[in-house]
């Protein structure tokens, strides 16, 4: 069994894509909007902006809306057979041809408001996933600029894989990328899942602000962490932010809270490096248990506006974690006057 859809070919700087109409409901069911999740509503919650889908969807049916511009999907190759003849294009009887590269909002709110909604389509055929994602931040940069958490998302596929983070002409812009990346998709990581990585707004903290907080601690030659390996790096960070879940469980998981909001994960990433510290002198071992004793003695710190300066910028980054640096060494003081005093 196949499906049949008559189209039209089109050739531009040597690249085929076929032009066909269907519907909705057959773009949704058959095509993926994330190559990592399998479900694709799930793949749809977690990728793109809810709000938008929303008013797709009542722009289609409460606005009598029309959608005239094009969806943009590849093909999978061998999934597909184009008669030039007939004009004709057979698609394999499969929940997966492929995956939608451009027009995601538009597919998700137009299947919500109708499945039986038609689309105009263009298909590319048979792209490798690399040349998949150059085409996504070349349409999206021209037309609205690629969101930089999402831009950083796909660097593997623009740049290529690296078997050797600690080989030699590694950025630290890649070194934290994937660091963030590990945190955010490893199931016991303590920021599993907190890690946004399309440039849509929500709960948790963007790739770009992880990647932009960590960079230098890893540059190579110069971070204050460039003695340590790349997997001893992935761990200092591990152990950090489990740490500081540990101690601040109730407030890391109030999304009211800013524990992981720009300013409050800045001043916690701002005053890294002086707890950091404090764990090794005061233990001599920096792991998970030790630095949550040392967090502790600052348990009742609150991360919320009334506690933290106003703004998101790197000046409130920095004041918050001056704050949280200055009220532990003021409480490591007083465990130490009480350690004397005993």
């Amino acid at each position: 069994m196949s499906i049949q859809i008559p189209t039209l070919q089109v050739i531009q700087n040597k690249i085929t894509m076929l032009v066909f109409v269907t519907t909705v409901k057959m773009i949704y069911e058959r095509f993926d909007v994330s190559r990592r999740i399998d479900d694709k509503k799930l793949g749809y919650q977690r990728s793109f902006s809810k709000n938008r889908i929303k008013e797709i969807k009542n722009y289609i049916n409460q606005g009598q809306g029309i959608i005239p511009n094009s969806i943009l999907v590849n093909i999978d190759e061998g999934k597909f057979d184009y008669q030039e003849n007939n004009n004709l294009l057979i698609l394999d009887e499969t929940d997966s041809l492929g995956l939608i590269i451009d027009g995601q909002h538009r597919v998700n709110g137009c299947y919500d408001a109708n499945p039986d909604f038609k689309l105009m389509v263009i298909a590319t055929l048979g792209l490798s996933v690399k040349d998949q994602a150059r085409l996504f931040v070349t349409i999206n940069k021209t037309q609205k600029g690629v969101p930089a958490s999402l831009y950083l998302d796909l660097m593997n596929l623009l740049e290529g894989d690296i078997e050797d983070f600690d080989g030699e002409g590694v950025s630290a812009e890649r070194r934290a990328r994937e660091i963030a990346i590990r945190l955010n998709e490893t199931d016991e990581s303590p920021l599993y899942e907190l890690i946004r990585t399309t440039g849509e707004s929500g709960f948790g903290i963007s790739l770009n602000e992880f990647v932009n907080q960590i960079r230098d601690y890893v540059e190579p030659k110069t971070g204050k962490l460039a003695n340590y390996g790349f997997e001893q790096q992935y761990k200092v960070f591990e152990i950090y932010f489990r740490a500081v879940k540990a101690v601040f469980l109730e407030q890391w998981e109030d999304p009211k809270s800013y524990v992981l909001k720009t300013v409050g994960f800045g001043g916690l990433m701002q005053a890294f490096y002086e707890i950091f510290n404090l764990v090794i002198q005061k233990y001599q071992l920096f792991n998970t248990e030790n630095t949550i004793k040392v967090l502790e003695l600052i348990q009742d710190f609150k991360f919320d506006r009334d506690n933290l300066p106003s703004g998101g910028g790197f000046k409130a980054q920095e004041k918050a974690g001056e704050k949280i640096v200055s009220k532990l060494k003021n409480a490591v003081r007083e465990d130490f006057m009480v350690m004397i005093g005993d």
